[in-house]
C-alpha cells in the first residue's frame, strides 16, 4: 500500500513538468554555398526563452561528429535559429543535425549538398 502511495505521489509531482515540456517540433536546415553558412531554425515554441530552450544542437557531416553547439537561452519564443560558418563542405555532403530540449525530447533533421 505505501509502495502504491509513493509511485501515485511520485507521477503527481512530475506531471506539470511533462505538461509544460516539449521537443522541438520541426528542424529547418540549409546552406548557402556563396557564403558556406548552414542555416538552421528550429520550431520551439515557449513562453520563457531563459527557462525551456533548445540546449544543444550537435552536428555530423557524413556520419561523423563536426560541432556541438550549447546554448542557456532560445533566440525567439517562437524558433531557435542559428548560422554557422561551413565553408569546406562540398557537393554530395550528408548533413544531420540533433537539437536537444533543455526540458524534454530532440528532433532530427538533415540536408545533403548540391
Amino acid at each position: 500500500m505505501k509502495t502504491n502511495k509513493l509511485a501515485l505521489l511520485l507521477l503527481l509531482a512530475l506531471l506539470p513538468v511533462a505538461l509544460l515540456a516539449h521537443a522541438p517540433k520541426k528542424v529547418i536546415v540549409t546552406y548557402e554555398k556563396e557564403s558556406g553558412k548552414l542555416m538552421i531554425s528550429i520550431q520551439h515554441p515557449v513562453k520563457d526563452v531563459t527557462d525551456h530552450y533548445i540546449e544543444s544542437i550537435a552536428i555530423k557531416v557524413n556520419g561523423e561528429d563536426v560541432k556541438t553547439l550549447e546554448y542557456t537561452s532560445q533566440s525567439s519564443k517562437e524558433s531557435h535559429d542559428v548560422e554557422v560558418e561551413m565553408p569546406d563542405l562540398k557537393t554530395g555532403s550528408k548533413i544531420s543535425l540533433k537539437a536537444s530540449c533543455n526540458k524534454l525530447g530532440a528532433k532530427s533533421g538533415s540536408i545533403t549538398i548540391e
